[in-house]
This record gives structure tokens, sequence and C-alpha cells, in this order.
């Protein structure tokens, strides 16, 4: 194989590559519904009732305790959660507009290090467990941290892949459920 043909296919390679990545991170146009029928505990072990977060306005963080990323990531939602940093915005969103917080702990095979991790990071909103990777996948994730964001009448109404800060949470907040 001549260089320039090397050279050709190494490029169409990295742009898929790029496609990919970018439209994991972008916004639904075809707004796919959440699936809510999954079965996953809680932190005290218990099964978690779903249907509590029908119906509701939902940023749903997938993370594992490995990933680095996804420990700041679950302090910067904790800092809005718990109405920290700028918490008239945190009121707005949280207790006005009834947005809720889930982490999903995804592909974890020691849940204790990943209780550990939600210690360490003193997450109060919703924390689950026992996702083997099913629900991450199902909603088309190919990494972690990711984020979906579902609007009241569970749609998936945007995503995002990598760690975000809490002012860019707050900017998602505004794109998909501005008040």
């Amino acid at each position: 194989m001549r260089k320039g043909q090397r050279l050709l296919i190494l490029t169409l390679i990295m742009a898929s590559i790029m496609l990919f990545t970018l439209s994991a991170c972008s916004d639904s146009n075809d707004d796919p519904i959440f699936d809510f029928s999954f079965e996953l505990t809680d932190i005290n072990g218990q099964e978690f009732d779903n249907k509590v977060l029908e119906g509701k306005p939902l940023v749903i963080n997938f993370f594992a305790s490995w990933c680095e990323p996804c420990k700041r990531e679950i302090s910067e939602m904790e800092n809005i959660y718990n109405r920290s940093y700028k918490p008239e915005l945190a009121a707005q969103y949280l207790d006005d507009l009834g947005v809720i917080f889930v982490g999903i702990n995804s592909g974890e095979t020691d849940i204790d290090r990943a209780k550990e991790l939600i210690n360490q990071t003193g997450a109060s909103y919703v924390i689950l467990y026992g996702d083997d990777g099913t629900v991450l996948q199902n909603v088309g994730a190919v990494g972690l941290p990711f984020t979906v964001f579902v609007n009241s009448a569970g749609e998936i109404v945007g995503t995002h892949l990598t760690a975000m800060s809490s002012d860019d949470v707050y900017a998602k907040l505004n794109k998909y459920f501005k008040p």
C-alpha cells in the first residue's frame, strides 16, 4: 500500500471517529423515549421504584468509581443539587421546575468502591447501582461520564459525553429546561 493510500485510509478512519464522537455529544433531534424499565438498587441496597422519576425532568449522569472525570463531575453536580453554587439558579431548576438529578453507577463490579466514591464526593441526589452497562448502552453512550437530559414527557432531549463543570451543567439546564 502506498503512502498516499494509507494517509487517505487514516483520514477516513479519523473522520468517522470524529463524527461518531460528535453525534454522541450532540442534541437529539428525534427525542427518543427514555426507557424506565431498568431494575437498579439505591444506596441501601433496596430496589429503586423507577415510577417516581416518570413525568419529571431529569439529569441522569452515568459514572464509575475508576473514572477520574466522573469524580469531578459528581462533585460539580452536587454543588448545584445542594445549592452551594449559584443557589438562586439552582432553586429555579430544582425547586421551581422540579428537575431531578440521578447518578447511575454503570459497569461497576465493585459496588463498595462505587459507594466509597459517593461518600467521598458527598453526592446526596438519587444514586443508583447495579447497571451492568445495559442502561448506559440503551441511551447510546460511548464512554463515561455520560449525561442524559430527559424532559417531563420522558423524551431524551440531549446528551453529553465528558465531564462538565457546574457552569456547563447550568448551560445545559437552561438549554433543555429553560424556565
